[in-house]
């Protein structure tokens, strides 16, 4: 027997019934050899295929796009392609999903002269991606639909909640009998821990549903440390153990951060160490890990002499709903949430909480946190401070309030305060009730039947008087701030108290910004100068650039032209506007077009025109100026989009010679 035949025999079988597909292309692509398992795929006889068809014109028109454009070229500069995705068409004109990988041939003198391609169909591969693809989205649907749920939740616990704390703070006050006393401060514990049990399991929510972000705002670390460690003094005295806070001399008077988030990690560890500590001490260190010009890395540590963590245990207690041991929740309470919570806040920095710990010998908590240097420079606002212990006597308020329960609690803390105020039960009553009177402050709720907070504020907001503007109006509701943040600066609203509230919290909100009202009146011309000098925007050069319109290589002259005019449009349309809500007073519709205006001033580096936006801003938050003023900044704005309108021009202009 002729082995040598058998052995060619099987070697064209293997190649024809292979499980993948075979191709040899001439360099412009003809097909010149096909395997049957393509053909089969294909449903072409290859008769039709061979020396017939080029590779293109398997391809359907973006397949071909990116074969002249890529592939072909990748081939002549490396001589092969390895694992391209293709959507090959069969005789029927269906897609097939294949990965493509070609080897190029040469000759003696190094000229292309054979292509030679293996095709793998991928059809069950993309359907398996499909239904991961499927898969994930009805995962982040479910977790999505689990934050609402939860926040609904949430806000419906915490109005009863808001009577029964604010009620038992009440009853704390009438001198109860020891007895009363006991039952009292059990039933204020029992809801205080409720409620942060419920906050908790809304963060944790947020932060699962991707719906938690990072505020970038200037902040002091040595009062902000300060402040937690002050107000965990009563605790740590009633156990007897030391509290100390060690701050490095090197960090910044001044950082840009997440003031809250990182308090809220603090406040987590500082809690826990006390919780877990008998006897000793427990202390919070700030030290310069690493520094640069513009930002320091600032290594954190919460250190006590308590019960410790058993090494098997320490990477488990930063999962939700886990503890130490099995019988720390039965000796010490809590949900195992704190740590997860804190975990999962500095991971949005980047770092890790990480745990040093040895059964009945304390525990280190240490993470380092990348923080941009600040200025420390103050705005008119902050350098008004209210002292905890002002009076707010004579402040005449209106409380928005549709909860009967709700407006009993917040009446009774108003005549301990001296406060003059009136009720609306409604949206449509308290627009009534502000035109007949003049309020120095509004109590808003957000949810209620018909006309709910927000439309009732964007309604206050475009009432004509000046004052309407102006008046302060504080959202007081139970759901959490971070998921208003958006519509509370839309409509218009000041300020955010939530329920159940604070009783020193609310007070201090309604001197802040009745006093600031006052100031403000007082000193009118200091605060008009420092808010905005007219000089400083009459015959100001213009600042924009149109290096990145020109610097876009991928648009077409065509494409150039038609974005170039789109802005001149737009241009025109925001000098109108900007106007027209500036002299009309409409806040919310002017940061509205603020938003609307961010991509054409970022795309042409215009300076001016986003200075302009934010005198504007805050003109409309400050007490009312002359009308000349507001004049002389819509003329500054309108010459600097005519500026950058005529350059547009001038630009477009070239594009025609082209």
């Amino acid at each position: 027997m002729d082995y040598t035949e058998v052995i060619e025999e099987s070697a064209e079988d293997l190649y024809e019934h292979a499980p993948c597909g075979y191709l040899s292309l001439l360099p412009n692509g003809t097909i010149v050899k096909i395997n049957h398992t393509l053909l089969n795929w294909l449903g072409f006889e290859r008769a039709e295929v061979l020396n017939v068809k080029k590779f293109q014109e398997l391809l359907p028109i973006g397949g071909k796009i990116f074969y002249e454009t890529h592939y072909a070229p990748l081939l002549k500069m490396q001589g092969f392609a390895n694992e391209i995705n293709f959507d090959l068409l069969s005789k029927e004109r269906i897609p097939l999903p294949v990965l493509v990988s070609t080897t190029q041939l040469k000759d003696e003198a190094g000229k292309p002269i054979l292509y030679r391609t293996t095709v793998f169909n991928i059809t069950d591969r993309k359907k398996y991606e499909q239904e991961l693809l499927h898969a994930k989205r009805k995962a982040e649907e479910a977790t999505q639909i689990k934050a609402e749920f939860i926040s609904t939740i949430s806000h419906e616990i915490r109005t009863p909640l808001n009577a029964i704390i604010g009620i038992s703070d009440l009853l704390l006050k009438t001198h109860p009998t020891s007895s009363q006393l006991e039952y009292l401060n059990i039933l204020k514990q029992s809801s205080d821990n409720l409620l942060n049990l419920i906050n908790d399991i809304l963060d944790l929510s947020k932060i699962e549903a991707n719906r938690v972000t990072l505020e970038e705002k200037e902040f002091n670390l040595r009062d902000l440390l300060s402040g937690i460690l002050y107000s965990y003094n009563l605790k740590a005295e009633e156990k007897g153990l030391a509290l100390q806070l060690q701050i490095d001399e090197g960090i910044p008077d001044f950082l840009l951060g997440d003031s809250v988030k990182i308090g809220q990690v603090i406040t987590n560890l500082l809690g826990n160490a006390i919780k877990f500590t008998e006897k000793g001490s427990v202390t919070i260190a700030a030290q310069v890990k690493s520094t640069k010009q513009d930002a320091v890395a600032v290594l954190f540590k919460v250190t006590d002499t308590g019960i410790g963590i058993p090494e098997e245990r320490q990477e488990l207690i930063f999962e939700e709903f886990t503890q130490g041991t099995s019988d720390t929740h039965a000796k010490y309470g809590g949900t195992g949430l704190g740590l997860s919570i804190s975990q999962k806040i500095v991971s949005l920095y980047g770092s890790k909480i990480k745990v040093k710990s040895e059964s009945g010998k304390g525990s280190e908590f240490n993470f380092i946190l990348k923080l941009k240097k600040a200025t420390g420079n103050k705005t008119v606002s902050d350098e008004i401070v209210i002292q905890a212990d002002e009076s707010i006597a004579g402040v005449k308020l209106l409380l928005v309030e549709d909860n009967p329960i709700n407006v009993f609690v917040v009446e009774q803390y108003f005549k301990d305060w001296g406060i003059e105020y009136e009720v609306a039960e409604s949206g449509l009553k308290a627009i009534e009730k502000i035109n007949q009177h003049d309020f120095d402050l509004v109590l808003m709720d957000l949810q209620m039947p018909g006309m709910d907070g927000y439309d009732t504020t964007h309604w206050i907001r475009n009432l004509p008087e000046i004052k309407y503007q102006q008046l302060p109006i504080i959202a007081l509701s139970a759901s959490a701030k971070y998921d208003l943040v958006e519509k509370m600066e839309s409509s218009g609203l000041t300020d955010f108290v939530g329920k159940p509230f604070k009783p020193e919290e609310l007070h201090s909100k309604i001197a802040f910004y009745t006093s600031k009202k006052r100031r403000a009146l007082r000193d009118k011309e200091k605060l008009k100068l420092t808010i905005f000098d007219p000089a400083t925007v009459i015959n100001k050069q213009p600042a924009f650039s149109l290096n990145r319109l020109q610097e876009m290589k991928d648009l077409s002259n065509r494409e150039a032209r038609k974005l170039a005019e789109i802005i001149i449009d737009n241009l025109e349309e925001y000098k109108n506007k900007f106007a027209a809500t500036l002299n009309d007073k409409r806040k919310a519709d002017f940061i509205f077009l603020g938003h609307k205006m961010r991509v054409d001033i970022d795309l042409l580096d215009a300076t001016n025109l986003l200075e302009y936006i934010n005198i504007g801003k805050r003109i409309l938050d400050e007490p009312e100026y002359s009308k000349a003023d507001v004049n002389i900044l819509i003329q500054a704005f309108n010459q600097e989009a005519k500026s950058i309108a005529a350059a547009l021009r001038e630009e477009l202009a070239k594009l025609e010679l082209k």
